[in-house]
């Protein structure tokens, strides 16, 4: 896959190609995400966006909703836009389309974004006050490693403030449990690691699709609809799973090692050398063991009409 370009903004430095960037460097707003933002995640997240595509039919708008001219979509955590630049070859021109994030490093760069497509470093928990009652549909991916309980919380608050009656979110998110025969996969030593990262360091909800539902409620939504499609992980699933692997487990345990190893291996490993054997062996049981999945949920829900 060739990487995409992109143009840092101004008074931000390259990343260095040895040294993973991490935005919560620069912001305290971001200290507990836990991802790089720089050139190799971009391909990262890109990737894993066309396995979620795919896994999901390539249905990019699940929400039961016709968009017509004026229509505002917001993509949430939009990252490297891949989301809602496939979606811009979908819908006319006369649909707005928003894509905010925390950072802008990732940003595809504005000679690919369409004339429709506006991309704005704004938090998810904070959204501009003129925005109330505009947004038609609010789609958001994988924050699962981004925010904190009070913040998913003040998070569903905002977008249900800036959706119109009657508008729709449409979350993906993932199971933090493995689906696998093998109980040596389902507990293996890196969701350990990922999960003291996430509990005790960051404090990110790694469960989040347990609360969805009730935080959903609580916000005032209604018709709540989940969808769950399993992601094979492994070389058992062809080259889908190989792919899977790749995205959803490799590069993903290489983008957090910087964050375990500044903790000191967080008390479960003790060098480099043993984070790096310990997800090689993740990756080596998961393409001998067939039938281990990485399920994603899709949680579907809309704002009250009156």
């Amino acid at each position: 896959m060739a990487p995409v370009e992109v143009l840092s903004p101004p008074g931000i430095p390259e990343s260095n190609k040895d040294q993973r960037y991490f935005i919560s460097s620069e912001s305290s707003t971001a200290s507990a995400y836990l991802l790089p933002a720089d050139d190799e995640e971009r391909e990262r997240l890109d990737l894993q966006s066309r396995m979620i595509n795919q896994n999901f039919d390539n249905k990019l708008i699940w929400a039961p909703i016709t968009l017509n001219s004026g229509d505002i979509v917001l993509d949430s955590g939009t990252g490297s836009g891949h989301w809602l630049l496939s979606l811009a070859k979908e819908v006319p021109q006369t649909i707005q389309l928003y894509g905010v994030d925390l950072s802008p490093r990732m940003f595809p760069p504005a000679a690919s974004t369409p004339p429709n497509a506006t991309f704005t470093p704004t938090s998810i928990t904070s959204l501009p006050e003129h925005w109330t009652n505009t947004l038609s549909l609010i789609h958001q991916r994988l924050l699962v490693v981004a925010l904190s309980s009070s913040q998913w919380q003040t998070a569903l608050s905002e977008m249900f403030r800036t959706l119109v009656p009657g508008g729709w979110v449409q979350l993906f998110e993932l199971h933090s449990v493995l689906a696998s025969p093998s109980e040596a996969l389902r507990k293996h030593k890196v969701f350990a690691i990922r999960d003291k990262l996430c509990y005790e360091v960051r404090h990110v909800v790694m469960d989040i699709v347990d609360h969805l539902p009730g935080w959903l409620e609580q916000a005032g939504f209604v018709n709540l609809r989940i969808e769950k499609r399993g992601l094979p992980l492994g070389s058992w699933g062809g080259e889908y799973g190989t792919l899977g692997l790749e995205a959803n487990a490799s590069n993903f345990f290489r983008a957090i090692k910087a964050p375990v190893m500044a903790e000191g291996g967080l008390g479960l490993v003790e060098s480099e050398e043993e984070y790096d054997a310990t997800v090689k062996d993740f990756m080596r049981l998961c393409n001998e063991i067939p039938e281990t999945y990485l399920e994603y949920w899709a949680f579907i829900a809309q704002k009250p009409v009156a």
